[in-house]
Order: structure tokens, then C-alpha cells, then sequence
């Protein structure tokens, strides 16, 4: 695949099972903080048409400014696209599944032609096309970085694409793509693998996945301004980006906080760059939900940003936001204010 062209606001529905689109919103190409040099990759669930792929492809560019590569999981029914799942759960994993490495050693046995990486892609066409055009998407260059982001079924198809780009590649590989998971019943993924997994409590999907022993799924309650607590849907998962974020360095449950992670969300603040509408996002979440905490988080993320190389383009962006840098300014004035915090705003408000 070569890389695109010029950047268009681009949305067509995909037609056939395992179709690779570029995705770009209007609202993120219209914005002074879409980054033109970063893609990612989106792959949906079972149960989605073409316009629901779409619209979650459109949805996570307007949330991460960026171009989005979808690969399409067609569905073929419910009862069809549960016997895929069930499938591509058990493809590398349990009682009767080979494991990826025996798997594709047959396959290229078998063809004869000593191909691994064609064993692989004939393994993983045999229970779905989508696995097989992510795989031959993660062995493409202009992807070998790219963030991908997974929901539901989706995620079993990332996790046995990987498995597969691990035999293949070797793990180093895997471990440069960081997996966003999402309403995920995949129990297992390459050791390589790199995640940052979000599940909705009432997501009756997560549950397929086990008890998540190590507590280190991003946990929310119900989504926001919702009285249904059961949901499932790609878009309510970014509506409620800011509190997954917030979640993945908070313990806590039923409205309590027991500790917050300050640096750590901090940090993960930090790497959003330039993206300042997430990162407001987050602050406004801590602001109305950890009003104790957000002064604090608010100090280090400047602080943070003052040492960084990309920094002061950042703090300067900021600048020019009224509504993140009065929401940082207030956060770090309200109560006692300490030097640190007064240096800090200082710094914020120098023209």
C-alpha cells in the first residue's frame, strides 16, 4: 500500500470483508491540531455495517486528530459473526486450537513454497479475511508504528493477526504498535503485545474475556448522562474517552477515589502533544469528578511540558486556548497556592 495522497475529508462505506479506508473527519481536518503525519488503525466488531464502521472510523479521527485506516469486519448475521467469534477466539488458543507457531509451520509445510509470511495469511483467511489484511496492514512500512485500535471481535482479530506477525517478524515488531482495546472478549494476545484496554462495567462483551485479575482494564460505570447502564457501542466508548483516561490511573469504585496516579496521568496527559481538545477533555473531567486532584495533575503536566524538548510549542498552543488555560490556571489558584503552582501559572500567562 503506498502512503496517501492528499489529505481529503474521505468517508465512503467499505463494502467486502477485510477492505482497507482512509478515514479523515471534517471537523479534524478543519482543526488547527490535526496532525497530518499520523495514522492509525481501526478494526470493528461483529454486528457492524459499512456506515457503523464508518462512522466509528470518523468518530476516533475527530477524537485522536488523525487520519484513521479502518479494516472492515464484515458481518454476516448474528448467528454467523458468534460462530466467527467463537473461531477466532480458539484459532491460537485452547483445548483443540494449535498455537500460531504450529499453525503457520503446517501451513507452510504444506504449500510447500517455504513462505511463512504466506502460510500466515493462508492460516488466518481460512476463519476471517479481516485478520488476514490486518496482518498484511501491520507488515506494510508505512504502518509499522501506527497505534491500533480495537472493539469487540475486533480485538480477537488484532490479537491473531499479531500472534501471527510475531512468528513471523518476531516480537520486537509487535511491540512497536500500541493496542487500544475496547469492549474486548479476547483472554489472550501475543506476550509482545502492548496494551491500553477500556471496558465498560455493564459491557457484557468484556465478561467473555474472564476476570480481569491483574486490574489493569480501564474501568467506567455507565456512560455519561446515560441511564442505560448496559452498552456496547464503539462511539459511547469515545464519547467517554476522558474518563477512561482518567480511570486507567485511578483506584477506586462506586464514585470513590482511593488514590489517583498525579504523574502518571500527568504523563499520559503529555503524550496527547499537541491534541489539546482531548487533553481539555480530561481536565475538565478531573475538574467536574476529582476536583481534589486536578490542581496537582494540572502543576505536573506544566511542569512536564516546560522539560521537554516539544514543550514550549505546546505551552504556546495553550496559550491561544481560553478554556484550557483559564480551566489550569483556575484549577492551580484555587485554594492554597503554592510557588511551584504560582511559577506555573506565571509561566502560563506570559504572552
Amino acid at each position: 500500500m503506498s502512503p496517501p495522497g492528499p489529505i481529503a475529508d474521505v468517508g465512503a462505506e467499505p463494502t467486502y470483508d477485510g477492505q482497507v479506508t482512509q478515514f479523515v473527519a471534517g471537523e479534524a481536518l478543519g482543526s488547527r491540531y490535526f496532525d497530518r503525519e499520523r495514522r492509525v488503525i481501526f478494526v470493528n466488531g461483529m454486528g457492524n455495517s459499512g456506515a457503523n464502521h464508518r462512522d466509528s472510523a470518523l468518530a476516533l479521527s475527530v477524537l485522536q486528530m488523525c487520519r484513521v485506516v479502518g479494516v472492515y469486519n464484515l458481518t454476516g448475521g448474528f448467528i454467523t459473526d458468534l460462530v466467527q467469534c467463537v473461531t477466532d477466539k480458539l484459532q491460537f488458543d485452547g483445548l483443540l486450537a494449535a498455537s500460531a507457531d504450529t499453525s503457520i509451520s503446517q501451513a507452510e509445510s504444506a504449500s510447500g513454497a517455504g513462505d511463512r509470511a504466506r502460510a500466515a495469511m493462508t492460516v488466518l483467511r481460512a476463519r476471517n479475511t479481516a485478520a488476514a489484511a490486518m496482518f498484511d496492514l501491520l507488515r506494510n512500512g508505512d504502518y509499522r508504528d501506527a497505534d491500533i485500535f480495537a472493539h469487540s471481535q475486533g480485538n480477537l482479530i488484532t490479537s491473531n493477526a499479531l500472534s501471527a506477525l510475531e512468528i513471523v517478524d518476531g516480537a520486537a515488531e509487535v511491540s512497536r504498535h500500541l493496542v487500544h482495546t475496547f469492549g474486548s472478549p479476547a483472554m489472550n494476545w501475543p506476550r509482545s503485545a502492548r496494551l491500553e484496554q477500556c471496558g465498560f462495567t455493564f459491557d457484557p462483551v468484556t465478561w467473555l474475556a474472564g476476570m480481569d485479575m491483574s486490574f489493569s482494564i480501564s474501568k467506567v460505570g455507565m456512560p455519561a448522562d446515560s441511564i442505560v447502564p448496559i452498552t456496547h457501542a464503539f462511539t459511547e466508548y469515545m464519547r467517554n474517552d476522558a474518563a477512561f483516561v482518567v480511570n486507567r490511573f485511578r483506584w477506586g469504585g462506586l464514585g470513590m477515589t482511593f488514590s489517583l496516579d498525579e504523574e502518571g496521568l500527568a504523563r499520559g496527559l503529555v503524550q496527547m502533544g499537541h491534541n489539546l481538545p482531548r487533553v481539555l477533555g480530561v481536565f475538565r473531567r478531573l475538574a467536574d469528578a476529582h476536583n481534589s486532584d486536578v490542581d496537582d495533575v494540572a502543576l505536573l503536566y506544566v511542569e512536564m511540558l516546560q522539560r521537554l524538548p516539544q514543550g514550549p510549542g505546546i505551552l504556546q498552543e495553550i496559550r491561544s486556548e481560553p478554556q484550557l488555560l483559564r480551566l489550569l490556571v483556575e484549577a492551580m489558584e484555587g485554594g492554597w497556592t503554592s510557588s511551584r503552582e504560582r511559577n506555573a501559572i506565571d509561566f502560563l500567562r506570559r504572552p
